[in-house]
């Protein structure tokens, strides 16, 4: 495996602890507001919005776990009839266009968290700032790059017939 690899498969662990922790944070926030909605009739005010952003939170992780699995959705119709040899340069292709979309992604992401129009955002019910919440889509972005760069990596070590 190259070291983007090694990089990638550890970054990876962690987005599954991440999304772990999120989902079992999900569940528990909903599970204790509704209890406070019905037991106590008062539910936890900020627990709806709160959820919304766990959830788009673990969206992303998800998101990027599928990138290094390579688990998206692909239409192999025309390429499963190409040489071997074909098939691997226009999986180097794929990923060099991935890589390209995801720093270009990252780069207005970073600007977007930034921007003055995000910083005067706040959670309604708690008032917090929302900047923090939305960093998701930078993080997001700089690891599905990790991922993809080694894809690149392994796509290219195929191409010059070594092991990935």
């Amino acid at each position: 495996m190259n070291p983007l690899g090694k990089i990638s498969a550890g970054l990876v662990q962690l987005e599954r602890w991440a999304s772990r922790f999120l989902v079992v944070g999900f569940v528990g926030l909903i599970v204790a507001n509704v209890g406070m909605r019905y037991l106590v009739g008062r539910p936890i005010i900020f627990a709806e919005e709160l959820a919304a952003i766990m959830l788009v939170w673990l969206a992303f992780i998800a998101t990027s776990i599928s990138i290094h699995t390579r688990a998206q959705i692909g239409v192999t119709l025309l390429i499963d009839n190409f040489s071997v040899t074909w098939r691997r340069i226009i999986d180097l292709m794929v990923w060099l266009l991935i890589t390209v979309m995801l720093s270009i992604l990252l780069k207005a992401g970073i600007t977007w968290v930034r921007s003055p129009v995000v910083e005067f955002e706040q959670v309604i019910t708690t008032g917090w700032a929302k900047a923090p919440f939305f960093t998701i889509f930078p993080i997001f972005c700089a690891c599905a790059l990790v991922h993809s760069l080694a894809h690149v990596a392994r796509a290219a070590g195929e191409i010059r017939g070594k092991a990935a």
